[in-house]
């Protein structure tokens, strides 16, 4: 019996916990939970670099002077430039469905759009609901253009970001679908259904990029959009400008045109990322739910549940492999069903536990006041929610699930530091508004410009000049290009920069090896990774064995290799926002206009500030704004000089980290009131928060996000299991209250109580016994049926009247009651309720009496009540398995001994002169009956009863055996 009800509540519990992840499938109050769980997905399985599109940016350089719209002969021009590239299609993602101002560029945009060998698509908003649009006005200039028409309209989800495309608008398909067509002759594979996921290959920059400014003048390489589908639209500063930025799961800001790239070769691949079937949602459900509870049974209930918590983590990591090769699993179903099983698990462990846990818990916990049962399934559920806390934290971080989280919170730590002043050993020269101004040049200057600034610089005393400018191609002027080697060549200290690097670290610097050999100078790579979010807040120190522009300018300053820390990367050390590092104009350094010594003993970084080159990024402290290149990269040179100041903190102190905040609360709550527990949770994570501040401003970057979310959950968690558990025990008290008490009474209790306590209290009450005379010897003559019945309609009665004037039913001894007034709760007047109840219970007799007449089973009993008040232990007494309430001291004694008393007198009705005396009523039917011996007291007894029952003349009180209460 006792292992099917445990079968029946596993039923139960894990009948619960499937219903659990089927609401969470079904509802849409975890959808958000759930698409965030997709977005971190992203960030864990990092960058995917495209190979089939390229996008052909609209940039600064292209816009220029120009106000947006600009001339559509700019589209015209790329077009042709890319179809004689051999770009395989060609998708313009800026909308031309107005007449131009320019005439002749409109003519030439059709007809480069009609003559181009590439099939070219054209995007627009404006779709009509029978699917035509009015791109080149719509009709027969459409036709003849020969033009893809597309709908480039995305449905965002309900947290503003787009994770889904369409396969048509109103009929017309979408940009990523016709681009799919036109290059691999055949619609793209779907998955069914109206929309498909994006595969974005990862944060706004993951997609190749040309400047249209490039294409246009035909100085770009041809293998950059050779068998391709090259995207033309806004890019960078000018898409944010021009507001043609989206929320997606990969950037909170990326230009529309790298949507729609990361759209087409999705639809390339037929959409490789896809939703798991149904099915395979609802065996997770059932699989995650039942688990804990399986383990619980095969293992043992303290080890199953951590063991179910571990599926939990496997599942995680499945998840996350299975999103590697283009399978969606659902996350938040399974795992509310997990947790839910777990909790079931905890429940049906309490219930079959092993006396050793028992014990095991107990000196774990010791009980303080609660009942042992309630206690212990607490101080289990406490354990539980420290393990799978610290638990789930530690799979949390192992997997980077909040890795753009995290790096947002080092941004603020750097905001909170502020500004530590400019760089004191870098300096900037920058390519600024005034330089282009004062030279009266467009980009690229000529290298003659570039020649004498490194003179100037090295006649300056400047320790290194780091140039970041790339010289990989030779220009149109030859002597140019020969004054800017020689210059090199002649101060010995200029590193030289590219972020085009072959195999073994080779450079086309200066034409490849033989020039940068003559050149003496020092070649190193500009190329930086951006982190999930975008943001530059790394430097790395060699690709494909060449050295990073910082360390290799230190190591010319040096001049010995500069050892980095372990790894591949370190943190940059941002001095500031953007124009912290001390900025002259490049135009002033080759004018001369500086003073001489201004960049004596200095690392001089020569590169663009000017908005129109674009080289702008996000980084760490740059807030909404971005920070021009080559200031990141003196950043990075004074962070090289400084010894690397800012490093990760340990795994071990991680690890250590997770622990302790998760575990605080609900292990502190073990020993310490739950809010005290809860308190030192709040006071452990907000010393948390500052002392990662601190240890950030001393050159610690501590991992806070997960210890934060442990911490939180820990004490959500500790409360949550408080709640539960003070309800359970609050149930355990009604039960136990219910049969003795009035449903107010029950309420009050509760609300006054903490609970059921095994412990009891003391306080003053007045104790009633009562009896039927004579029943012993009528049961005997009848059916047991009519025995019963009897009993319970006299038990009924008294028990009404006992109820009704707020008595507590203590116990039914056969046919005898105890009572008691003034407990648990405390009444002021219990001596006049308890004379109350018993006159209504005289009263009742003769009722039930008469109802004995009716049914021909006897002519009518008499009664015996005795009362007492006085000081009384009260509570709740027995085992774990069977509670009840009762009263004990010497008042219950003398009550009971009251009560049989009564026999062979004609007084059903004793009343000590203690309780006479503690009435705070009139009791005018009251008379004394005289003083008795009554045992176990040396004093006699005053005793009352009511005047419509007088003693007989003479006839005195007999004292009766006595009675153990």
């Amino acid at each position: 019996m006792k292992h099917r009800r445990r079968m029946l509540m596993v039923l139960a519990a894990a009948i619960v916990a499937i219903g659990a992840g089927a609401l969470a499938k079904a509802g849409h109050v975890w959808s958000g939970l759930e698409r965030s769980t997709v977005d971190a997905r992203f960030s864990i399985r990092g960058d995917r670099v495209p190979d089939d599109v390229v996008l052909v940016g609209i940039d600064k350089r292209t816009v220029g002077n120009e106000t947006w719209p600009i001339s559509r002969s700019h589209y015209a021009r790329g077009i042709e430039q890319l179809s004689r590239a051999g770009a395989k299609v060609v998708v313009l993602d800026v909308q031309i469905t107005e007449p131009g101002d320019d005439k002749k560029a409109d003519s030439a945009l059709i007809d480069a759009v009609r003559q181009s060998k590439s099939p070219v698509v054209m995007t627009t908003t404006e779709v009509a609901s029978d699917g035509t649009t009015s791109i080149f006005g719509g009709g027969p200039e459409l036709k003849d253009s020969r033009a893809i028409p597309a709908s480039s309209n995305f449905r965002a989800d309900k947290d503003g970001a787009l994770r889904h495309v369409a396969y048509e608008v109103e009929g017309l398909q979408t940009a990523a679908m016709a681009a799919a067509r036109a290059k691999l002759g055949r619609p793209a594979g779907t998955p069914g259904g109206t929309q498909a996921l994006v595969d974005y290959p990862g944060p706004s920059g993951s997609v190749p990029e040309v400047s249209l400014a490039d294409v246009e003048s035909g100085k770009f390489k041809a293998d950059a959009v050779r068998g391709k589908v090259a995207v033309i639209g806004l890019t960078g500063s000018v898409a944010r400008e021009n507001g043609d930025t989206h929320v997606t799961p990969v950037d909170k800001a990326m230009p529309g045109p790298e949507v729609q790239a990361a759209a087409i070769t999705s639809a390339l691949h037929d959409f490789p990322l896809r939703t798991a079937p149904a099915w395979v949602t609802w065996l997770a459900i059932v699989l995650l739910a039942c688990a804990p509870l399986a383990l619980a049974l095969r293992f043992g209930p303290f080890i199953g549940v951590p063991l179910g918590l571990a599926v939990g983590g496997l599942y995680l990591v499945v998840a996350q492999l299975a999103f590697g090769t283009g399978t969606v699993l659902a996350i938040v179903p399974p795992m509310v069903a997990l947790v839910v099983g777990m909790v079931g698990a905890a429940v049906v462990v309490h219930a079959s536990r092993p006396a050793w846990l028992d014990g095991f818990l107990d000196r774990l916990s010791p009980a303080r006041g609660s009942n042992a049962r309630t206690h212990r399934l607490r101080t289990l559920l406490l354990v539980s929610a420290a393990i799978s806390v610290v638990t789930v934290s530690v799979v949390l971080e192992a997997t980077h699930a909040l890795q753009r989280v995290e790096l947002s919170t080092v941004d603020t730590r750097f905001s909170v530091r502020g500004s530590t002043g400019p760089p004191p050993d870098v300096v900037l020269v920058g390519f600024d508004d005034k330089t282009f101004g004062d030279l009266e040049q467009q980009w690229p200057f000529d290298r003659k410009y570039h020649a004498k600034a490194i003179r100037e610089l090295k006649k300056a005393g400047a320790k290194v000049i780091a140039y970041d400018v790339q010289f990989t191609e030779p220009s149109e002027n030859e002597e140019s290009d020969n004054k800017l080697i020689e210059a090199v060549r002649g101060a010995g200290n200029v590193v030289l920069s590219t972020t085009e690097v072959g195999a073994g670290g080779t450079t086309g610097i200066f034409g490849g090896s033989e020039g940068l050999k003559y050149s003496r100078g020092t070649p190193a790579t500009t190329n930086y990774a951006a982190d999930a979010d975008g943001r530059l807040r790394r430097m790395r120190f060699d690709i494909e064995g060449l050295q990073t522009f910082p360390l290799a300018a230190v190591q010319v300053a040096r001049g010995k290799r500069v050892t980095p820390p372990s790894g591949s990367s370190a943190w940059i050390d941002f001095a500031g926002g953007g124009r912290t590092v001390r900025t002259y104009s490049f135009s002033d350094v080759i004018n001369e206009k500086l003073p001489p010594d201004t960049f004596k003993g200095k690392i001089v970084v020569v590169g663009s500030i000017a908005t129109s080159l674009q080289d702008y990024h996000r980084t760490a402290t740059s807030g909404d704004a971005l920070m021009p290149g080559a200031e990141i990269q003196a950043n990075a040179i004074q962070t090289v000089l400084d010894g690397f100041p800012l490093r990760s903190s340990s795994t071990w102190l991680n690890l250590l980290l997770l622990f302790v905040l998760g575990a605080t609360a609900p292990i502190a709550a073990l020993r310490l009131r739950m809010l005290l527990a809860i308190g030192g949770g709040v006071v452990v994570l907000a010393a948390f928060i500052v002392g990662a501040q601190i240890a950030f401003q001393n050159g610690t970057i501590v991992t806070v996000v997960y210890p934060i979310l442990a911490s939180l959950a820990g004490i959500l968690f500790t409360g949550a299991i408080h709640g539960v558990t003070v309800a359970f025990e609050r149930e355990q008290a009604r039960d136990a209250f219910a049969r003795f008490v009035p449903e107010a009474v029950v309420d009050q209790v509760l609300a006054d109580a903490d609970g059921v306590r095994l412990g009891g209290v003391r306080g003053e009450a007045t104790v009633m016994f009562s009896d039927l005379r004579g029943f012993t010897s009528f049961s005997e003559t009848l059916e047991p049926e009519r025995v019963i019945e009897s009993l319970n309609r006299y038990l009924t009665e008294m028990s009404e009247a006992i109820l009704d004037h707020g008595g507590t039913l203590v116990a039914y001894m056969g046919d005898g009651i105890m009572a008691v007034f003034g407990a648990p709760l405390k009444q002021e007047d219990h001596a006049d309720r308890a004379l109350e109840a018993a006159r209504d219970m005289l009263s009742r007799m003769d009722g039930f009496n008469g109802w004995l007449r009716e049914q021909s089973l006897h002519d009518g009993f008499k009664m015996g009540i005795g009362l007492n008040s006085g000081p009384v232990m009260s509570g709740n007494v027995g085992s774990e398995r069977r509670l009840e309430y009762t009263a004990l001291g010497d008042t219950t004694n003398t009550a009971a001994r009251l009560e049989g008393m009564t026999k062979g007198t004609p007084h059903q009705l004793y009343i000590s002169d203690t309780t006479k005396q503690t009435l705070t009523r009139p009791a005018d039917d009251l008379v004394a009956v005289g003083e008795a011996e009554v045992r176990g007291r040396k004093a006699k007894v005053l005793l009352w009863s009511l005047k419509d029952a007088p003693p007989a003349p003479g006839e005195q009180p007999a004292p009766e055996a006595t009675i153990e209460a």
